[in-house]
């Protein structure tokens, strides 16, 4: 520990089974269900709940089923819609996979059915090159995805697992690593090889467009992260950083702060609501967790509070509350999630080169 942290991170599981480096997890929104994808082309799904024994509240993970997708390459990333009925899979081969449970209904059903085969309902095809990233939007009626090709597509989810291409954005001059929808509003956010993140919104008359690109990142911006209210957005970059851009008018946002707690790239972070620890004065923001090349994990608490110069001002707020080195061994970490589930705020699981996916709490000391 490089100094007195309020908090620790425990691991609680690590799930072993993929035959090649791990690249990202997805826990289900709404069922306790966590999957993990790998280049070995599959995607693990994983239950958990409250072990049996009395001893505190450790929780049990365990294997419900591995799906071999069918992609001709990696899996390199996973998304649930907020629905929790269905799974995207974007894959290196260029292809998205749209999977759901045999008899389960997008609309219908309580979603309890864990045993029931998981099968592809549609394939979206139109990416040049590797697919690196895919989200949901928070109706669950929009699907963005983003390829190596530079563009970014928007899709319209229709019943009976039926995809519209709603426009493809090229507004990057490079490889396009990582889409991420606000947690409330139809805004998508995209980054890039070409150190930008580009904001998109629908015009009504029009098509979707950009209407800001950030810049500030001196190198590859790898990740994004919504804060859970909305206000605010990460970026994770090459550079070692992790920006932090406010929502100061409707369709502007600027760079606040810049944390720095990283040796190596920053490859993926998370925002989440947290379980505050006593934040003094400050209006929290949640926690935000990062990992990367250098195989270590911070946890930030991050707030709003006055600012330093002029306390007559509020500022953003920023700590490192608790970190672990070496998570995944010699390996670089390839991703960190938080669970979204009430109740688990404190919980978070990562993928690794190493093939491995662990799961951890942040315990308060």
């Amino acid at each position: 520990m490089d100094q007195d942290l309020p908090a620790k991170i425990e691991q609680i599981a690590q799930l072993e089974g993929h035959d090649d480096r791990a690249w990202h997890v997805a826990w289900n929104p709404a069922r306790p269900i966590l999957a993990s994808c790998s280049a070995d082309k599959n995607v693990r799904l994983y239950n958990y709940g409250a072990s049996s024994q009395s001893e505190g509240s450790s929780l049990n993970f365990s294997h419900i089923t591995t799906i071999p997708t069918g992609h001709a390459k990696t899996v390199r990333a996973i998304a649930w819609s907020p629905s929790g009925k269905t799974l995207a899979t974007a894959s290196f081969d260029s292809n998205i996979g749209i999977w759901a449970q045999e008899g389960e209904d997008e609309d219908g059903g309580d979603g309890a059915n864990v045993t029931g085969e998981w099968e592809c309902m549609s394939l979206l095809e139109g990416h040049e090159t590797e697919c690196k990233s895919v989200a949901y939007s928070s109706s669950g009626n929009l699907l963005a995805s983003c390829s190596r090709d530079k563009t970014v597509w928007i899709w319209e989810a229709h019943p009976d697992y039926d995809f519209e291409c709603m426009g493809v954005l090229m507004e990057h001059s490079q490889d396009v690593k990582c889409v991420a929808w606000h947690p409330t509003e139809e805004i998508l956010a995209s980054a890039s090889y070409d150190d930008t993140i580009k904001l998109y919104i629908d015009d009504p008359q029009e098509d979707w467009f950009c209407f800001q690109t950030l810049t500030g990142h001196d190198s590859t911006v790898w990740t994004l992260a919504f804060s859970p209210d909305g206000r605010y957005l990460a970026s994770g970059s090459d550079d070692c950083t992790i920006r932090i851009w406010e929502r100061v008018q409707e369709h502007k946002w600027e760079c606040v702060d810049v944390l720095e707690g990283h040796e190596r790239s920053v490859y993926s972070i998370s925002w989440g609501k947290g379980k505050g620890l006593d934040s003094g004065d400050a209006e929290s923001l949640g926690w935000l967790a990062s990992t990367g090349g250098d195989g270590i994990i911070n946890i930030w608490e991050l707030g709003v509070g006055p600012n330093p110069k002029d306390p007559s001002k509020k500022s953003v707020t920023h700590k490192i509350i608790a970190k672990i080195s070496q998570a995944h061994d010699v390996h670089d970490v390839n991703c960190v999630v938080w669970c979204p589930r009430k109740g688990f705020e404190d919980l978070f699981a990562t993928a690794g080169d190493d093939g491995l996916v662990r799961v951890w709490k942040v315990v308060p000391l």
